[in-house]
Formats: structure tokens, sequence, C-alpha cells
């Protein structure tokens, strides 16, 4: 899989049908496990995916949060349900 970040709004991204499958999947995961976070004032959002590496980016109470890793391996946990393979989640910063 190429190294795929997500476009804004009005730009194209280029990726083979099934690496836009999977990334509509790993989309989609994120979304379902927002709530949580929100609801004790974060937030995260998906940053970019690269091979098995997907990046995400933590916001409000999240950012330094000792509970952070835990979400991130939370996070990690659905994914690899999600997609039946082995992924990294990783922290990214969001411009």
């Amino acid at each position: 899989m190429t190294t795929s970040v997500l476009p804004a709004p009005s730009a194209a991204l280029s990726v083979s049908a099934t690496d836009d499958d999977r990334l509509r999947l790993i989309a989609a995961a994120i979304e379902e496990l927002r709530p949580m976070l929100q609801n004790d004032g974060g937030d995260m959002e998906l940053v970019e995916v690269s091979g098995d590496v997907v990046r995400v980016g933590l916001r409000g109470a999240c950012v330094g949060c000792g509970m952070a890793g835990h979400t991130l391996g939370a996070v990690r946990r659905r994914l690899v349900e999600v997609l039946g393979t082995h992924i990294r989640v990783l922290p990214a910063p969001l411009p």
C-alpha cells in the first residue's frame, strides 16, 4: 500500500480500489470510536495510512493524557478486528 494522507475535501486521493476500500474501513472504525473520546473532552482524527502503519492525531483532553497509549491500543485492536491483519497505530500531530 502506498502512503495515503487524507486529503482536504477538494483534493483527490489516488489509490487502487483495494487500498481505497481498506482506507474506508480504517476511517469508519476510527469514526466509530471517536464519540467515546469526545464524551471525555478528547478527540482523534485519521491523519495517514502507510502500509501497515496508521497515524492518528489526538486532540483536546487526549493530548498529554496518561491513557493515550491505551487509547491507541484500543484503536489498534479495533482495526485488527476490522481488517483481519496486523496493523500499527501511532500518534501524529495534526496540522
